[in-house]
């Protein structure tokens, strides 16, 4: 069973339990990496800190010791606090807050022997931004001169309902592979297009983020039939490999022309939107290309698909918002309405006794938590969304009051581990095997390993869940003015760069510790290690311990939604 997080309220049994957690400084064994051979004395966010977020480093549970926070240019003290316990899912810690540094520098905390070296400054994630839009730009498909392996895919592609040549050439790499998923890979336009937008004047490297927009959108487009639907993929498994870049031969990759499925859909109509609305002034004619193509797909979604499902109806509101945002017409923000009505009439009541509330159910056929490791947590985004774009909509009160009840419920959630990161997801009924019990359900860390989604053991490691959740929580913060939802964000990034059960940072060039990464064989040369690249990240086993396996696809591979919400979430905590 759960360790109470009050140790007043513990039995013997949890005494003991405790104890055995402290001797060994974690509470799971993990799988991968021999995290207590390299974890050091002290984690910490080796990136560094910008001067106006969160700063709490983790120490061991033994630490007792007055920690001191020096300057090191001037070698003078600049705090001395103590170290506090915390207790939870996944270990015994001593947790030092240092947030009271505001002036950029680097500062050693010590406490007894015990050191490490942390760094504050307001540009603490810029080399990693500037490293994201790198990425992608390593990552192209069809580009003759920057991909890893370019030229590749000249030919791309072959239409598999009537076999006719269709020209898909450009946009990126899902993955460690060379497939080009329409709805995974979207998010690399989402998250390269709000990162500008956030950033505004602040970002690194505007002229190349926009190229690479440019590029990886041109795939996009072209995936768009006449009525106004975009196609699943180009290059699905049947396609990872090289080809000889000729049209016509026999390995041309397949593309598959079904409709994607609906979140797919209203996400390629948010990436047009914003798009269109961040060239406007600069290309007014692509910005009119990029909104009629959002236009027609919107139109196919509400004449062709009904969303039934928490994922689909906050996908919808999404879309429906930016296209608001970037024509100001009055049907699009009604749309937007209509679908957050039936996405709160799918969120549980506040809680009550036994029972929890504020997350929200699957569906309408679905009372199942929701939870999902591919678009993250679309509710609490759409929930902001429409907070943003329409704060005197004479619904906003009954918006404001479902994000409130969905924060609380994730900040509560966060408390369960010392990481200070929220769950993977909510479950129906007890677990007793995996002991996380919560009211009359249960909830874990990280994906489930075998049954989670309709491939029987496909699962992927949660970082793009965290960064997605992570974002969610810093803009509800700005529109509740709950300054510690900002903190808990905060958590979320330093778990990517090392504050987690094996002090290893799964942002490649960035931290210390990296796991290898995963190499296929189906192609060669394989991808490449490309700096700022995102991987999977930990995930766990059937009993919900972490697992970190050092060249697995699940946990070590590159994946476009974890990239590009992760350069968001720098993005946005820079601000």
């Amino acid at each position: 069973m759960q360790t109470p997080n009050d140790p007043a309220k513990w039995t013997r049994r949890d005494v003991l339990r405790q104890a055995a957690i402290s001797a060994v400084g974690l509470a799971f064994a993990p799988r991968g990496a021999q995290a207590s051979d390299a974890q050091p004395k002290i984690l910490f966010n080796i990136l560094g800190y910008c001067p106006q977020n969160a700063k709490r480093l983790l120490f061991p549970a033994s630490t007792k010791a007055r920690v001191v926070v020096v300057n090191e240019a001037t070698q003078q003290i600049e705090l001395q606090v103590e170290a506090t316990p915390v207790r939870g899912d996944m270990g015994s810690f001593a947790a030092v807050d240092v947030s009271q540094l505001k002036d950029n520098g680097q500062y050693i905390v010590r406490a007894g022997v015990t050191s490490a070296n942390i760094r504050v400054h307001a540009d603490a994630h810029l080399q990693a931004i500037a490293a994201g839009v790198h990425y992608f730009a390593r990552q192209r498909c069809g580009d003759e001169h920057k991909g890893y392996n370019s030229p590749c895919h000249l030919d791309d592609g072959k239409r598999n309902d009537d076999g006719r040549h269709r020209d898909v050439r450009g946009g990126w790499h899902d993955a460690c592979d060379l497939r080009k998923w329409v709805d995974a890979t979207i998010y690399g336009v989402i998250g390269l297009t709000q990162a500008m937008e956030t950033l505004a004047e602040k970002h690194p490297d505007r002229d190349a983020a926009i190229d690479e927009i440019r590029w990886g959108n041109q795939y996009f487009l072209k995936m768009q039939e006449p009525e106004g639907y975009v196609m699943r993929w180009c290059g699905g498994d049947e396609g990872n490999r090289h080809t000889d870049n000729r049209v016509g031969s026999d390995d041309d990759r397949v593309i598959d022309t079904e409709p994607c499925e609906l979140p797919g859909q209203f996400s390629f109509i948010a990436a047009e939107a914003r798009v269109a609305r961040l060239l406007a002034g600069s290309d007014k004619e692509y910005s009119h290309q990029c909104l009629h193509a959002a236009e027609r797909c919107l139109k196919w979604c509400l004449e062709s698909r009904s969303p039934g499902t928490s994922l689909s109806l906050a996908a919808g509101v999404i879309a429906s918002t930016q296209l608001y945002a970037a024509t100001e017409v009055q049907s699009h923000a009604t749309t937007a309405a209509r679908y957050a009505d039936e996405l709160l009439a799918l969120q549980a009541a506040d809680a009550s006794g036994a029972e929890l509330g504020g997350y929200f159910r699957s569906g309408k056929d679905n009372p199942e938590p929701f939870r999902d490791i591919h678009h993250g947590n679309l509710p609490l985004l759409a929930m902001c969304e429409l907070l943003e774009q329409f704060p005197g909509h004479s619904n906003a009160n009954r918006w404001k009051s479902s994000l409130e009840r969905h924060v609380e419920h994730l900040a509560a959630m966060a408390t369960r581990s010392p990481f200070g990161i929220v769950p993977y997801g909510l479950y129906s009924g007890a677990d007793a095997e995996q002991g996380r019990v919560i009211g009359a359900m249960h909830y874990r860390w990280f994906m489930k390993p075998k049954g989670e989604y309709p491939a029987a053991d496909w699962w992927v490691g949660i970082n793009a869940h965290l960064a997605a959740s992570a974002i969610g929580l810093v803009r509800a913060g700005s529109l509740l003015d709950l300054r510690h939802l900002r903190s808990i964000a905060q958590r979320h990034l330093d778990w990517l760069l090392g504050v987690n059960p094996f002090s290893a940072s799964t942002i490649t060039g960035f931290g210390a510790n990296p796991p290898a990464l995963y190499r296929g064989t189906q192609f060669s040369p394989p991808t490449p290690e490309i700096r700022g690249g995102v991987m999977n990240g930990i995930g766990g086993d059937e009993s919900g311990n972490p697992v970190l396996d050092a060249g697995s696809w699940q946990t070590c591979e590159y994946w476009t939604p974890a990239v590009a919400y992760t350069h968001l979430l720098l993005a946005i905590l820079m601000c």
